[in-house]
Parts: C-alpha cells; structure tokens; sequence
C-alpha cells in the first residue's frame, strides 16, 4: 500500500489520504509522506487536526493504530496535572480486567458488532502467528535434518575413500606349525 491510498474502513482525512506510519523494531516513528521520523506528540497533533493516521508495524505489517494511540493516552494522562477518580480508576480494573476498552464496551460504548469484529481479527491475526511459527519450526528442523544427511553423507564419503596401507600396519605372524602338541 503506498501512502496515498485509503484504508477501506477508515475515514479519509481532509485531504483524502491516510497518513502511514511506520515503526520500527527501535521504536522509531516514521513518516511515510513527509519522509522524516515523528514522536507520539507529533501523531497526537496530526489527529487533533483531523488528519488520518494509520501506524503500522514495519516488521510483521500489522495494524498497531490503536496501541500506539492508547500510548498517547497514557503519555497524556502521566504529563496531566489531574488524574482520573480513584474509584473510576478501580472500577476500570475490577469490572474491564485493567482495560479501558474491555470497561467502555461493557458501558455500550462501542457499536454491538464492534467487539464481535475485533475478536475476529485478533483470532486472525493469532492464527497467522501461529502458522508462521509452525512454518519457521518446521524450516528449523529440515535445515537440522540436512546438516545431519550431509555429515553423515561426508564421513561415510571419507570412510569409502580410506584404503589401509600396508606399510602403516604390522604383518601379523602366523602360527607356523605347533610343536607344543607334538611333545
């Protein structure tokens, strides 16, 4: 996907392009537009004027919009001189296990089919991570089993081209004739 398509599902921003982001296995942001690294205040500003954003995983192309923008909730919330009420705050953790999302879709703040479509693309997406282990189990062991062929193949190789040299070992002596029974 170059970075002036739309991402079926989400909302073109004013200029009718979504802007991709990258990240790195650094942690680094990068823009793919304006060809220059971001922070997350850099992303919060892009969405407070409107623009779309998507950010996704260099490494695995995954989606990772929604954790990086909780991540800029979070930074918000630290750097904020008030916090959240104690008792939201526990209410959040008894009744949505610690998430803010499991809690708001329990309150009904999401559509109904949105839960029902984020657990199908976390099977997804956990299915793909799975098969990919599997893949590269499987790959792991063929390249084992050829080194273990190929050394083999290489000592038995080396073992068929090995001729005994006569000069190297002793001549056995044979036994002439046995003059102990004749006594």
């Amino acid at each position: 996907m170059n970075q002036t398509e739309t991402v079926p599902g989400m909302k073109a921003s004013t200029n009718g392009k979504v802007k991709i982001i990258k990240r790195y296995q650094n942690r680094k942001l990068y823009d793919t537009q304006q060809s220059c690294y971001v922070t997350l205040d850099d992303i919060a500003k892009m969405i407070r004027t409107n623009e779309e954003v998507m950010v996704i995983d260099n490494k695995s192309k995954n989606d990772i919009t929604a954790a990086t923008l909780t991540q800029i909730i979070f930074e918000a919330e630290k750097k904020a001189s008030q916090y959240a009420p104690l008792f939201t705050l526990r209410e959040i953790i008894q009744n949505g296990n610690g998430s803010i999302s499991n809690y708001l879709a329990k309150l009904g703040a999401f559509p109904q089919d949105y839960m029902l479509k984020q657990a199908a693309a976390l099977a997804a997406q956990a299915e793909r991570a799975s098969n990919d282990d599997l893949k590269q189990n499987l790959e792991a062991r063929v390249a084992a089993a050829t080194r273990v062929v190929d050394s083999t193949a290489k000592v038995a190789a080396e073992k068929a081209t090995i001729l005994p040299s006569s000069q190297d070992e002793a001549t056995p002596t044979l036994p002439t004739s046995n003059n102990n029974f004749n006594n």
